[in-house]
């Protein structure tokens, strides 16, 4: 097991940002233990208000990687939506759907499949994931969601006062641009959907929900939208808030569903 904190310059972003990296290059205790020559690669997505270390923080990542023989990119997203937004200096977008992807591929031993390659993440990174894994069809095969931000809807057409239990109107406007044209463009997860479906390219999804959770409606609303558009979707729901007990407990099965 190898763990990796780094920092590199970023030519989306144009900054240096902090990346962690899980390689379980080796068992301790059992370096007779044959693994692969390039590991399965999961980009795993942190949500509002995290950072790149809340997963390594409040999950069992460190023992599932190994299990799984699964790497694990756990990029820094900000407040972003992982959206591109109306800056040079903010296409999170680009950032973690494209230029991390290549730069950890450069640098680690990792797969260059699509069939080994994945995305997932939680709530903010829920809603990433989506949008990013159907945006980027080519590069992943499967992504997941936990209790997806599926928030469009919700503020397409707000206008100035409006808030919310995320956010603000200004905020809102500072990460997805004009709220007036929000849907049906690259910045709608279900749009992304769609123009993989249209190209029969789109990857298998995961999602997960707790029923307490105060975005089950989003997430049921998706799940009926994917369906419709023909997905090939496993859906689960369980009793379960917004918090890390209902994120512990889907993540592994969320990985077992990826790597079967």
């Amino acid at each position: 097991m190898a763990i990796f904190r780094t920092a590199f310059a970023s030519e989306t972003l144009f900054r240096t940002v902090n990346l962690n990296v899980i390689v379980p290059v080796e068992t301790y205790g059992r370096l007779d233990v044959r693994k692969p020559k390039k590991f399965k690669t999961l980009y795993l997505l942190h949500g509002f208000g995290g950072s790149q270390d809340d997963w390594m923080d409040y999950s069992n990542l460190r023992a599932i990687s190994e299990k799984y023989d699964l790497a694990i990119v756990l990029p820094a997203g900000e407040n972003s939506f992982y959206e591109n937004m109306n800056s040079i200096t903010g296409r999170y977008g680009d950032f973690v759907g494209k230029e991390i992807v290549d730069f950890t591929r450069r640098i680690f031993p990792l797969s260059e499949k699509r069939e080994d390659t994945y995305i997932g993440g939680l709530s903010m990174g829920g809603f990433g994931a989506l949008r990013l894994g159907s945006l980027n069809h080519r590069t992943f095969g499967k992504l997941f969601s936990l209790s997806g931000a599926f928030i469009i809807d919700n503020i397409a057409g707000r206008k100035d006062g409006y808030r919310d239990e995320i956010a603000d109107y200004d905020y809102y406007v500072r990460t997805f641009g004009n709220l007036d044209h929000l849907k049906d463009t690259e910045k709608d997860p279900l749009y992304c959907v769609k123009k993989a479906v249209a190209q029969n390219d789109m990857p298998e999804v995961y999602q997960a929900v707790g029923t307490e959770d105060f975005l089950i409606k989003e997430n049921r609303m998706m799940r009926e939208a994917l369906e419709k558009e023909g997905v090939k979707l496993t859906y689960h729901e369980s009793e379960g808030i917004h918090d890390w007990s209902f994120w512990n407990e889907y993540l592994p099965k969320a990985v077992e569903w990826l790597i079967g």
